[in-house]
């Protein structure tokens, strides 16, 4: 089952970061350290009110789960190494209260080697007996998961760009695919046959599966975290293959021309559509519907087309 990853850079994980929070704590309640002045002491966001601090981090994807925790877990030493050393200004910060959480804010946390790191951690500080601390202090990693869909959906349809990245499908799923899809393969060879011939039929089908199982995992990715920008690309995929079964393609007679005018009318609906959807997803998505219309449904040549 291929699947998408969301694409973070910092900036953007801690805008999206700040959304979750508030719906959390509530808006009045969270604060934020800006760290170009002196550090942050080890702190992006802190909530008084419930004396709990979050670190904000997202590793480069796609990456492996080892290496994603192994990143993950020397975040969590490094910046607890901070909260420690920085006695008096954390505890300023929280007004003298005693800090009882400090929070890893990630986009995935795929590993219990992080749980059990978290809990060293945690066991670690409070044999400090930091006087800043509380006596059941504890560290922790939360993730997207942790939060009420509405409020992730909320927060990724504030989002400036949303970009997800796809791995290709391996052989395995795509020969899987194809064996549960045997209809659909032979609809795509008797329609791609007429735009490449015998001899490059095969790479085409093989690329026509492709793009349809990778633009399945971004729409799949946008159904869960984004519902809203998902109905917006959805609407526009759906109208385009509307007027394409009532009107059919445009564009032609080869059936080259014929598929960039579509790829091109379907990417400029999509963008109009969600223009906060990268460029790049916006093509994934219309390469795999054109290829679902070609397997499926009303996309066709002329019979003459060689």
């Amino acid at each position: 089952m291929v699947s998408a990853v969301q694409v973070w850079n910092h900036d953007d994980w801690e805008v999206f970061a700040l959304s979750l929070l508030q719906s959390r704590h509530g808006a009045l309640n969270v604060h934020k350290i800006p760290a170009a002045h002196k550090g942050d002491f080890g702190i992006d966001y802190y909530c008084t009110t419930e004396a709990v601090a979050y670190q904000c981090y997202a590793v480069q994807e796609p990456i492996d789960i080892a290496t994603r925790a192994d990143r993950q877990k020397k975040k969590i030493t490094t910046d607890l190494g901070k909260i420690v050393s920085n006695a008096n200004e954390v505890s300023k910060l929280f007004l003298g209260n005693q800090v009882k959480h400090w929070i890893l804010l990630a986009p995935l946390h795929d590993s219990k080697d992080v749980n059990l790191h978290c809990s060293n951690k945690t066991l670690e500080v409070r044999g400090n007996k930091c006087a800043h601390l509380d006596v059941y202090f504890e560290v922790g990693i939360h993730d997207q998961k942790s939060f009420a869909g509405d409020a992730v959906a909320a927060a990724m349809a504030a989002l400036v760009t949303v970009a997800l990245n796809v791995p290709v499908p391996t052989s395995e799923e795509m020969s899987q695919w194809k064996a549960g899809s045997p209809d659909l393969v032979a609809n795509a060879t008797h329609k791609l046959i007429k735009r490449t011939g015998a001899s490059g039929v095969q790479d085409a089908v093989a690329e026509a599966v492709r793009s349809f199982l990778q633009g399945n995992a971004i729409l799949d990715a946008l159904r869960t975290g984004s519902p809203d920008l998902h109905e917006k690309v959805m609407a526009a995929v759906t109208g385009r293959s509307r007027r394409l079964s009532l009107a059919g393609p445009q564009g032609g007679p080869e059936p080259g021309a014929i598929l960039n005018t579509e790829i091109d009318k379907l990417i400029a609906a999509i963008k109009a559509a969600a223009p906060n959807l990268s460029d790049d997803n916006a093509e994934q998505i219309v390469l795999g519907a054109v290829s679902d219309w070609i397997m499926r449904c009303p996309l066709d040549f002329p019979p003459n087309a060689a």
